[in-house]
């Protein structure tokens, strides 16, 4: 029996842009290859921004806390594995990638946009 899960996407999207900003942000701080940039700053700030506001507006319920967790690290791990990709100097990107795709297939159980476990 499929049960309506309420989980909304917009703070998972904007958890996915706090993942992907933060790591972006972090590495034009320390990664010495990456030009300085004050983008990456700005939209941390924005998008951490909005998501207080969601979160203020509308609490989480259900799986949606699980979710934006999920899909922050997702941020986190991916932008991790093109940065690697990018300068390969710095070394492999097959860890980041593989917790990537595990965590991509997690959240697409959770979403219920990919078969899950039967139970039964």
């Amino acid at each position: 029996m499929l049960q309506n899960k309420q989980i909304r996407r917009k703070p998972i999207l904007l958890a996915f842009l706090v993942g992907v900003c933060g790591n972006a942000t972090l590495a034009t701080l320390s990664v010495s290859q990456m030009a300085f940039s004050v983008f990456p700053a700005i939209a941390l700030v924005l998008a951490a921004y909005m998501l207080y506001q969601e979160y203020l507006s509308v609490p989480m319920e259900g799986d949606t806390p699980l979710c934006a967790l999920l899909s922050f690290l997702i941020g986190v791990f991916g932008y991790s594995s093109f940065l690697r990709m990018q300068f390969p100097e710095m070394g492999t990107n097959f860890l980041s990638i593989i917790i990537t795709l595990g965590l991509l297939a997690w959240l697409a159980v959770k979403l219920g946009l990919a078969a899950g476990p039967k139970a039964g």
